[in-house]
This record gives C-alpha cells, structure tokens and sequence, in this order.
C-alpha cells in the first residue's frame, strides 16, 4: 500500500474524533452554535472531504489494484466508514420523506423522485448509484458499487461499477445488488435474492 493509501486509512479515526469533540463541546458550551456543529461533524465534513478527494482522485469504474498502487476507490470508502460501521446515521435520515434522496446526491448519486427506502438499508458506495422515479427498497437490501477478489496478476482485483434501477424498480427485502446490476423499469428484484455483477433484471410480462 501506497503512502497516501497509509494515511487514508486514519480518516475514519479523524472522523469519529471530530464527532466526539463536536458533542463534547455542546455539553460543555449548550448553544445552538454547538449543537450545529455535530451534525456538521458527522455529514458535512465527509462530503466535503469525499468531494475533495474526487478532484484529486476520481473514482474510476472498471477493474484496477489496490496493491502497490493508490486506489480511488479505497479512499472514498475510507471517507465513507463510519456511515457503514455506525448505519444509524443514515437511518436517521431516511425517517424524513426525501432527504436521503437527497443526501444520496449530494455524494454525486442520480436519484429520481418518490423513492421508497426502508430504514435498514445498507450501501457501500453512496457515489455509485442511479436510481430512477418510484423505486422501492426492502427490508435488509444490501448494494455495493465494487467487489474484490484474489488475482495473480493484480494480488487484489477491484471491480467497480455503478448499480442503476431505472423508474419502477423494485428490489425485494434482503436481497443483494453487486457492482454493474441494471434493474429494468418496473422490474422486480425477488427477496433473498443474490444478483451477480453486471446482471441485467429484466421485467417480467404478466
């Protein structure tokens, strides 16, 4: 791992300090100024620094290495941890119609309007999703935006690649979406369902 792929790795220590000092400080210093500042701590300044890190390093879809070689995408999912380690973040988000439509385009995400998300959802790359009008998410779903896998010519193979659910989509409860999943307009992915990268869901005709 590169220098840069070393100190990246620190990011989401620096996180959760910042987080910590931020409610510290409201305990000590009760204000509306302080209160402001933890939800600052916990959203804003990882976008920022998500954003940040695109112009420097944009993600690029397609394989790559994460051996001996500065990955992209390793960084932004160090940027993104906390969010993965601690969901009750963006579960609380998804308590309020369209805001985490909302915070999902704000990480550089297409997302249509009327989407339905259950609290339990989990991503894996926040950057990495088109999402069309009137789409439902069920209990448990899990999506990811990449995959790794041994490889002797690479060590660690990378595969990343955007997951698209055109209008309509439907993506039943505990079921999982790899990199490169397109799910049709008005397509219905079943519950408990794995689906394989790059596999194209297709509606079914009555």
């Amino acid at each position: 791992m590169t220098l840069a792929g070393k100190l990246i790795t620190f990011f989401p220590g620096l996180h959760a300090l910042l987080v910590l000092g931020a409610g510290g400080y409201f305990i000590v210093v009760p204000n509306w100024l302080s209160a402001l500042l933890i939800p600052l701590a916990i959203y804003i300044f990882p976008l920022i620094c998500y954003h940040l890190h695109q112009m420097v390093a944009p993600i690029v879809e397609g394989e790559s290495t994460i051996i001996g070689t500065y990955s992209p995408w390793y960084g932004s999912h160090m940027i993104q941890l906390v969010f993965i380690g601690f969901p009750s973040c963006e579960r609380f988000l998804r308590l309020f119609p369209g805001v985490f439509s909302v915070w999902l385009r704000l990480w550089g995400s297409k997302v249509g309007k009327s989407v339905y998300y259950t609290p339990h959802l989990e991503l894996a790359d926040r950057g990495l999703l088109e999402i069309g009008h009137g789409c439902v998410f069920g209990y448990n779903v899990k999506i990811a935006g990449h995959y790794i896998s041994p490889s002797k010519e690479k060590g660690l193979k990378l595969y990343v690649r955007r997951v698209i659910i055109e209008d309509g989509g439907f993506v039943g409860a505990a079921s999982r979406l790899a990199p490169g999943v397109v799910v049709k307009s008005g397509a219905l992915v079943k519950a408990t369902v794995d689906v394989y990268p790059d596999t194209v869901v297709e509606k079914k005709s009555s």
